[in-house]
């Protein structure tokens, strides 16, 4: 990776624009070989632009990945949709110790796109691995105060909580739940106020759509990780904030 090494960015972000071309053309013409071996292209150009501190090619290569694993998902192609999550578990996994921002929200994204795509095409165990390592990196930024990056977190583990009991993925629907729990509790720890509602609010969504499927695992771990916030606290700290953006934030923009 020649472009990373020279600290070249914008070569390295015309670059990465090429290998996901080939990626996703390669998934949409069915060559699922090309696009696994196009995604695997992205990790040594990911650890290069690390070492040198290229925050904004991180960003395009975690952007890419979600691209092309979404379109491989969509293909119902699960060994790369597979690879692409977990390269971006890697690199959420290495901005939690960097602190970059932005390649955080770029992940959490990027693996909600997969997920959700997964989850649509009904890929249940794929789709499960992705939401865990989803959630995991939206631990991440609420332990790093990255209060932009675990709303998103929490609102594409709701999507695709939603989704997959929709779909009646159990075990997906499930793990959605649960990380929501473990997101909130991180949250509340740090002091996150609109995270913590968020994650309760989310969680209350899930609950509700279990229990009209009859999904009753999901139902019951939405509950019990409600019954784990004071809920006086939280009408206090809903009066405080004064606002009510449940279901209604944005993805944060990635500049």
């Amino acid at each position: 990776m020649r472009y990373a090494n020279e600290g070249l960015e914008g070569d390295t972000k015309r670059l990465i624009e090429y290998m996901k071309e080939i990626g996703t053309a390669s998934a949409l013409s069915g060559q699922e070989m090309v696009v696994t071996n196009a995604i695997l292209l992205f990790t040594p150009a990911a650890k290069e632009a690390c070492r040198r501190g290229l925050e904004n090619a991180l960003v395009s290569i975690a952007l890419a990945l979600g691209e092309i694993g979404k379109t491989a998902a969509g293909q119902r192609m699960e060994v790369p949709a597979k690879t692409a999550a977990s390269c971006l578990g890697e690199m959420g996994n290495t901005a939690a110790f960097t602190k970059t921002r932005k390649e955080i929200i770029a992940v959490i994204f990027a693996l909600g796109e997969i997920g959700k795509s997964l989850t649509k095409q009904s890929l249940g165990e794929v789709a499960n691995s992705t939401v865990a390592l989803l959630g995991e990196t939206g631990k991440v930024a609420a332990n790093q105060n990255f209060e932009d990056a675990t709303l998103n977190a929490e609102l594409l583990l709701q999507e695709i909580g939603t989704g997959a009991i929709e779909k009646n993925l159990k075990e997906t629907a499930d793990t959605s739940a649960r990380l929501l729990g473990d997101i909130g509790r991180a949250a509340d720890r740090q002091g996150l106020e609109r995270a913590l509602l968020q994650a309760v609010y989310s969680l209350e969504v899930i609950k509700f759509d279990a229990e009209d499927r009859y999904l009753v695992s999901a139902s019951i771990i939405a509950e019990i990780a409600l019954m784990r916030f004071d809920s006086a606290g939280l009408e206090k700290l809903e009066e405080k904030l004064n606002k009510n953006f449940r279901g209604k934030r944005k993805f944060t923009y990635i500049d």
